[in-house]
């Protein structure tokens, strides 16, 4: 595959993190899976989707970078994946969050957790996916139980209420925003950074770098998964109960036609 171009916005405050931004894209290990290109916001998007870049990663030192309309948001760490949800999760829900592993994150046959604010609400969703849909699920949990200790480790994707806080077994590690279910690939940054951390040389380089590297893997991810399914293998066996089929068409119509003529 060609080196991928990534647009890059900064967004917020010229100055809190931007050199550190470049500093990290001008690195020889970065440049050998991208060229990097930075752009203002909305010059960014148009390059997006007129397809002149491959994916874009936003960085905002002034909150949470906006979550495109219509998209779902998935955050992206270096064990699972996490899809914060305003309500209640329903089948469809895991459905979708299956979908997003296997075809974006690489994740064949996910193990995909739920935890909810009260288990009881739907406490047999999780059996009822796995059984109607083969989704491999499992809980519910309550954050307490569940998202404080190293339980997210052993699956591929957990579905969380939103607003819930990261593990704290996770919460050194590095962590990026994906904005899923849309035809263009979009990462951002996962929190800000302050600008006495930049200055004082403080900055943790991964929560700057994860955006890129998980935006690079996605359109990779993509590209093998739907490649993969272009032209499937033809089947290396004869079904003889389709010969069985084809030979009893023609018996079929014959009698048919006699059920039909006059006496």
């Amino acid at each position: 595959m060609e080196k991928l171009k990534i647009a890059i916005a900064l967004i917020g405050e010229e100055g809190t993190y931007s050199d550190l931004v470049r500093q990290v894209c001008d690195d020889p290990a970065m440049l050998e899976l991208c060229s990097p290109a930075f752009y203002e916001e909305e010059a960014a998007y148009r390059e997006l989707n007129g397809g002149k870049v491959d994916a874009l990663a936003l960085y905002s030192s002034r909150g949470p970078a906006k979550r495109p309309a219509q998209s779902v948001e998935i955050v992206v760490t270096d064990n699972a994946s996490f899809m914060p949800l305003p309500k209640e999760p329903t089948a469809e829900d895991i459905v979708k969050f299956r979908d997003i592993l296997e075809r974006d994150l690489d994740r064949r046959l996910p193990r995909i957790a739920i935890v909810q604010e009260n288990p009881m609400q739907n406490p047999d969703l999780a059996s009822q996916v796995t059984a109607e849909q083969g989704i491999n699920t499992y809980g519910p949990y309550t954050s307490e139980q569940f998202l404080g200790d190293d339980n997210p480790s052993h699956f591929d994707g957990v579905v969380i209420p939103e607003g819930s806080s990261l593990p704290s077994s996770l919460s050194g590690g590095a962590a990026a925003r994906f904005f899923a279910s849309m035809e263009t690939v979009i990462t951002a940054s996962l929190g800000t950074l302050r600008k006495e951390e930049t200055e004082e040389g403080l900055a943790d380089v991964s929560k700057l770098t994860k955006p890129i590297y998980t935006a690079i893997d996605i359109v990779r991810n993509r590209a093998f998964y739907d490649e993969a399914r272009q032209n499937p293998l033809p089947k290396l066996f004869r079904d003889k109960r389709d010969d069985r089929k084809k030979d009893d068409a023609p018996q079929a119509n014959s009698d048919n036609d006699e059920k039909g003529q006059p006496s």
